[in-house]
């Protein structure tokens, strides 16, 4: 009976917890209110977006599109389902369609690398959904992107998400007078980043100053400040709230927390912007058994000069999951697991191996790290000689298309001799099995 009792108390408190921070986020979101009275997409029918009226519509509001075109196989078998997601979000989300064969500057803009490709817009930031393209998972990833984001939060409130958040945002502002466009852009990046695990607070508690160890004499300025692994390091936002470009780089760089398992929606985030990737090769029934040692690493290394320079994350992947892609990037069967890989991103190399010539194993990994950065270890690649040889001639290729995009002639002739150059090269030269190594999706599953 006794400890029902507790549980009940516990229970009750975080109801009421619940409900405190639930009015407090209703009160902060009025502040919204006069900005933008319109209903998203009210008649749940699809709005074909232009060149013309891009930019304007999601400069405030949240759109989720699908830039396509009309040649497309694919494009064209999904085109029903994407009704059904517009009609379903009525009311919820704002849905859009975005023909590239006739606004191709929007699709450039956007990154937009193949067809159909769905993407969150919301100002300067896009998130691509990566997942299937059932009905159920299309809405629910769009859902959980149009819930709030933010928690409004006292000072009372902190300590019981510090011990259960790893990583906490918070954002102090003033409520007499309130930037609403500092505001704004902390909300956007809150969705855009909310899929990180991090939880995203504000507050206008002046009490919320002093447990921030931050200048309580000053009211009137917004400051943002991360609580990062539980609040045992503090890091300041030191560029301007204004800045949403600023803003969200700083937002992406410390979201993660210490131990992030790696899927569809953000391989192809953590394998871009960082140097180096810790990868654990794991079966997600044993990932708690791992944990603490893992953690214990990313700790050490956070306070190592090396840390200064170098940007490191410390990664598991689910291989009973995702057999297909571990099998072609890193030639390991589920019979090898567990296994601990570093990988270079941006070289496309990666080390197994420690010093003594054995596995990498979890408790030498700081060790093995240092020897990655001091030139010890030698490196694996991810492709062959031949796929290597021609990726980086593709880049120059890239790179020249640039410089000749305002001659259309000339471009014109180029694209078509790098075009037969390209199916010759597929049919004879480029292996089969080859594998883009740092993005997880169904097909790699």
């Amino acid at each position: 009976m006794r400890y029902f009792a507790l549980l009940s108390v516990l229970v009750l408190a975080c109801r009421a917890l619940a409900s405190d921070t639930e009015v407090l986020t209703d009160n902060f979101l009025k502040l919204f209110e006069g900005e933008n009275k319109s209903v998203p997409n009210p008649n749940g029918q699809i709005v074909h977006l232009t060149t013309s009226d891009f930019d304007k519509k999601t400069a405030d509001d949240m759109w989720f599109i699908m830039f396509h075109a009309p040649w497309c196989g694919h494009c064209q078998q999904l085109a029903p389902t994407w009704n059904s997601v517009a009609y379903h979000l009525k009311g919820q989300v704002n849905i859009g369609k975005v023909d590239c064969t006739a606004n191709g500057k929007i699709c450039q803009k956007m990154n937009v690398q193949g067809y159909p490709t769905l993407k969150i817009v919301q100002g300067k930031e896009s998130t691509e959904y990566k997942g299937s393209r059932q009905i159920d998972e299309i809405l629910n990833f769009a859902i959980s992107y149009s819930s709030t984001a933010l928690t409004a939060i006292e000072k009372e409130h902190i300590d019981k998400f510090v011990s259960n958040n790893e990583n906490n945002f918070v954002y102090y502002y003033d409520e007499a007078k309130p930037n609403i466009k500092e505001l704004k852009y902390y909300l956007n990046a809150a969705r855009a980043h909310g899929n990180s695990g991090a939880r995203f607070l504000v507050t206008s508690d002046k009490e919320v100053l002093n447990y921030l160890n931050l200048d309580s004499s000053d009211t009137e300025s917004s400051r943002l400040v991360l609580l990062q692994d539980h609040n045992s390091k503090t890091i300041n936002y030191s560029n301007k709230l204004s800045d949403e470009t600023s803003l969200n780089e700083w937002i992406a760089q410390h979201k993660y927390p210490l131990f992030t398992e790696i899927s569809s929606q953000n391989s192809e985030e953590i394998m871009d912007s960082n140097d180096l990737v810790v990868i654990g090769f794991i079966n997600g029934l044993d990932v708690n058994s791992w944990t603490p040692k893992f953690k214990e690493a990313a700790r050490k290394w956070r306070k190592s000069s090396l840390s200064e320079n170098h940007k490191v994350i410390f990664t598991w992947i689910d291989g009973s999951k995702w057999t297909k892609y571990i099998s072609k990037v890193y030639h390991l069967e589920p019979s090898d697991l567990p296994r601990v890989i570093f990988t270079k991103p941006e070289t496309e190399q990666y080390y197994d191996l420690s010093k003594n010539g054995k596995l990498i194993h979890e408790d030498d990994l700081n060790e093995s790290l240092e020897a990655v950065f001091d030139g010890t270890l030698e490196p694996k690649y991810i492709d062959k000689i031949v796929t290597r040889v021609l990726k980086k001639l593709n880049k120059k290729l890239n790179a020249f298309g640039e410089s000749i995009s305002n001659h259309p002639i000339i471009s014109a002739l180029v694209i078509i001799v790098s075009f037969v150059t390209f199916i010759l090269v597929s049919i004879y030269i480029i292996p089969s099995d080859y594998e883009t190594y740092n993005k997880l999706d169904s097909k790699t599953q």
